[in-house]
């Protein structure tokens, strides 16, 4: 049961992933504000943030936590 759900998770990667696009423009949050603990929005921003690995392409990633 469990190789099943394994392979079937792996196809469906496979399918997905080389249709997707990564993120390009990629910069740091200019209106940081490192002296205090406040909300400043995202760490990262660019374009197609949300899209995936793109294919060709050295793909990075990036994790970062906010407090």
């Amino acid at each position: 049961m469990i190789k099943h759900r394994a392979l079937l998770l792996l196809g469906v990667c496979a399918t997905i992933l080389p249709l997707v696009k990564g993120a390009e423009n990629l910069r740091i949050n200019p209106k940081l504000d490192y002296s205090s603990d406040s909300q400043d929005g995202p760490l990262i921003t660019g374009d197609r943030m949300q899209d995936g690995p793109a294919r060709g392409k050295p793909n990075y990633i990036l994790m970062y936590g906010e407090g």
